[in-house]
């Protein structure tokens, strides 16, 4: 270590406290706060040696106690040049179909010595847990423990891994509980082999690959049978299994190949997971479904324009055995326009598709789903700026609609809904006044609750304005915004007012002191409903 290389503390403390204290008044609603409330919360952080960090946090008032600190789950993970080791509690991820970010206890050690990369862990899964006479509603479970073990060959980002994983239920970790398929408590047990890969051929080619096969046995007292011997996973993980009659061997694939170059990309990706497909690695994953995708975009006007488009259909219901399959289109664009930096706009398109179709019933043509949802955002901005001042000019136009396609139910189910934001931002750079307002509109039709009623329309509009400014040499900080919100529905006119003030005093480097006044004022245009609050809170700070 050099003369001139930096001292480091063996433990770091830092954070801040807080003392507060404020008021609060309701009139036509029972209050939502104390009085008078009144506290001092703190959060401190320990940093050791080696970046590991603990935090600590605390709230003491008349508005509850609460403390939190990090040993409930503490873990580490130091590294040193190629090598990482784990320990604690940790969720690690070597693919995503195998293990994918579960939280373990345990521990275990990556190592990326050149090209060759090798990962192991081993740890608590799930901790048992039993119901108790103090605490009667808690869901039995077993204790799971399990291991992974990855041996791949690469660089971070153009690889190819070989990924296993295998856990269990221990049968004995329950005192006291029988396991009962109504109760949903039967032990478990499962293999998973999979390869994950990003792979760059040539030199603007990409292939992208995630696949693995699951042996997932949902009680392991379940009666064993003979496995079928020309299963490629029997063969090469038979000793590793026991096929019983609750097992059940599912697979995963997604596959990408892209292009990408200075003009633009090409994305062509494809993705199937069975029914029931599970891990023991994962907390959940959304089987039962094949899906392909296609995403580009383009690079115009010598990077000033941007334009990203995909397109992509979803289906379920791949094992034929459900009553009814459903498929899904889903597609986007959007284009970007940046001419010079004082303007530009931007508009997006997304659409939504949704449709049924017989599965292993025929369907009633009014319950029958098909349904299309569209949305359109315009964003607009033109900038004035110059040494002294700045002026910016904001638009924002956004359409969605919800269409029906079954004519039998689109009456009760088709609505839509208009936004409008015009605002204007206004700087003063050398005294940081500043000004803002914000005008907007909003109109919503939703579907008729009575045959022969008319869409009802709901209506939102008013006015935002802010300010702020910052004096002595930007000790003190200030800040104000009221909005004056109006809306109308089903022939009824209603008011909504809210004002807020703030102000900070910078005592020292590390002191401060803030002040906060809010005020709402709600009047629906029914009697009964109006009500308003005031609030207010002034608070001391210090950071270490």
């Amino acid at each position: 270590m050099g003369q001139n290389a930096p001292k480091t503390k063996a433990v770091q403390v830092s954070g801040g406290l807080n003392a507060y204290a404020g008021f609060y008044t309701a009139n036509g609603i029972n209050a939502r706060n104390q009085p008078t409330p009144f506290g001092l919360s703190g959060a401190i952080t320990l940093t050791l040696p080696g970046g590991i960090s603990l935090p600590f946090s605390g709230v003491l008032g008349n508005q509850g106690t609460s403390f939190r600190q990090p040993f409930n789950q503490f873990g580490v993970s130091p590294g040193y040049k190629w090598a990482t080791l784990h320990a604690g509690y940790r969720n690690v991820s070597f693919s995503p179909f195998t293990l994918a970010g579960h939280t373990f206890l345990g521990g275990g050690v990556e190592l990326n010595p050149g090209l060759l990369r090798v990962g192991i862990v081993y740890g608590r899964f799930n901790k048992a847990s039993s119901s108790t006479i103090i605490d009667p509603n808690v869901i039995p479970s077993f204790k799971r423990t399990g291991y992974s073990v990855k041996l791949g060959y690469g660089k971070a980002n153009n690889y190819v891994d070989l990924v296993m994983l295998r856990a269990k239920d221990d049968t004995n970790s329950i005192a006291g509980v029988a396991p009962s398929p109504e109760l949903n408590l039967t032990p478990a047990e499962n293999l998973v082999v999979g390869i994950t890969s990003r792979l760059l051929i040539v030199k603007h080619f990409l292939v992208e690959l995630d696949a693995a096969a699951s042996s997932y046995t949902r009680d392991m007292l379940a009666t064993e049978i003979q496995a079928e011997g020309k299963n490629p996973l029997v063969r090469l993980f038979g000793k590793m299994i026991t096929p019983r009659l609750s097992s059940q061997l599912t697979q995963a694939t997604q596959a990408a190949v892209g292009y990408q170059d200075k003009w633009g990309s090409l994305k062509v990706q494809y993705k199937r997971i069975d029914p029931n497909f599970q891990t023991m690695g994962a907390y959940y994953f959304q089987s039962d479904i094949e899906s392909y995708t296609v995403a580009t975009s383009l690079n115009l006007l010598k990077g000033k324009a941007r334009i990203t488009g995909s397109y992509g259909r979803q289906f379920d219901n791949l094992a034929n055995n459900k009553n009814a399959g459903t498929g899904r289109s889903i597609g986007s664009l959007m284009a970007s326009v940046n001419p010079n930096p004082t303007f530009g706009f931007d508009i997006s398109l997304s659409n939504y598709g949704l449709s049924q179709k017989a599965g292993l019933r025929p369907l009633i043509d009014t319950l029958r789903i098909a349904q299309n949802n569209l949305s359109a955002t315009v964003n607009t901005r033109y900038s004035v700026l110059n040494p002294e001042l700045s002026h910016i000019f904001t638009f924002t136009a956004t359409h969605q609609q919800l269409s029906d396609l079954n004519q039998t139910t689109a009456a009760q189910t088709e609505n839509n809904n208009q936004n409008l934001n015009l605002g204007y931002f206004f700087v003063q750079n050398q005294s940081g006044f500043g000004l803002n307002l914000t005008l907007s509109y909003t109109q919503t039709s939703l579907p008729v609750s009575m045959p022969g009623q008319e869409n009802s329309k709901v209506k939102y509009y008013g006015p935002t304005v802010g300010t702020n400014y910052a004096f002595l040499k930007k000790k003190i900080t200030t800040s104000a915004n009221v909005s004056y919100l109006i809306n109308k529905q089903f022939g009824v006119t209603g008011k909504l007012l809210t004002a807020s003030a703030n102000a900070g005093y910078q005592l020292s480097k590390r002191q401060s002191l803030n002040l906060m006044l809010n005020y709402l004022n709600s009047n629906t245009g029914i009697e009964a409903e109006k009500f308003n609050e005031f609030r207010g809170n002034i608070g001391y700070g210090i950071s270490f």
